[in-house]
């Protein structure tokens, strides 16, 4: 549990060190007339939609060129390349092999 509140607490303030380098909030500490300490927090939103939708593109974008290069070493019925295919069965007249089973055919 204190491990948990520990990765809780590490993730908020990663991301409220990140959101004051990116610019998405300007904090400012100011006193009234009267001696009280006022804080004051600009948020904005706009740049923080921006860069989030342009982190998930460049994710996607990411992702699939991945899953491209991995679809490349799979052959045309979509198993991975050198991957045995199903075996035939004994016809009559035939002898079953007694060693092993080759994985490539013979040519």
């Amino acid at each position: 549990m204190r491990n948990l509140l520990a990765l809780i607490g590490l993730a908020v303030v990663l991301f409220a060190g990140l959101g004051w380098y990116l610019g998405w909030y300007k904090l400012s500490v100011a006193k009234t007339d009267d001696g009280k300490l006022q804080i004051k927090a600009d948020v904005d939103t706009q740049k923080f939609q921006d860069d989030s939708g342009a982190f998930f593109k460049s994710a996607a974008t990411a992702i699939g060129k991945k899953l491209e290069n991995s679809g490349d070493a799979k052959d045309a019925k979509g198993a991975p390349a050198g991957t045995p295919g199903p075996l035939a069965p004994v016809q009559p007249g035939q002898e079953r092999p007694t060693g092993p089973i080759p994985l490539l055919p013979p040519k």
